[in-house]
């Protein structure tokens, strides 16, 4: 089976447009309901997330534009058939990123981020068990360190109630 190229770039842009949309929606509805989505960067827990969706935004804009200025000048005629098991790996991205904000309240990010970085890692071919475990435990302390010890905002604990001192 195969799906045209143009369509599965068109359902990533809707995907993407999706996440933008959620972020928003959580800061305006969730966030305000618990009195989290206003202030500061240093008091506002939406300040980050909508930063990063707003970045999303703009480069997915730049993507459409990309997409519909390609389209003009060159056509597709055969419609560029994509296999479908060539969109085996993205979708197992979303689906290992999904799993993984699902299970962060439940696991906390200590547990659950390892995990994801190395399931994001076997995912694009590492094997070596010290080359998946390593970086995958030094990027999550790493940026644990910066946002509980700079930032001075509390990741989630899971049900151990997981907190590092710094």
């Amino acid at each position: 089976m195969t799906i045209n190229k143009a369509l599965a770039e068109w359902l990533v842009v809707i995907l993407f447009v999706a996440v933008v949309g959620l972020v928003f929606q959580q800061a305006a509805t969730d966030m305000a309901a618990q009195g989290i989505a206003s202030g500061g960067p240093y008091d506002n827990a939406a300040a980050y997330p909508k930063t990063i969706a707003i970045v999303l935004g703009i480069l997915t804009f730049a993507q459409v534009m990309i997409q519909l200025i390609r389209s003009r000048i060159a056509p597709d005629d055969d419609g560029n058939p994509v296999p479908l098991r060539q969109l085996v790996r993205p979708a197992a991205l979303v689906v290992i990123f999904a799993v993984y904000l699902g299970c962060l309240d439940v696991l906390g990010y200590h547990i659950a981020t390892p995990i994801m970085l190395a399931a994001l890692m076997v995912l694009s071919g590492i094997r070596r068990p010290l080359a998946i475990l390593l970086p995958a435990i030094l990027i999550s302390f790493g940026f644990a360190y910066v946002f509980e010890a700079w930032l001075k905002i509390v990741l989630p604990g899971g049900f151990l109630h997981i907190n590092v001192a710094w």
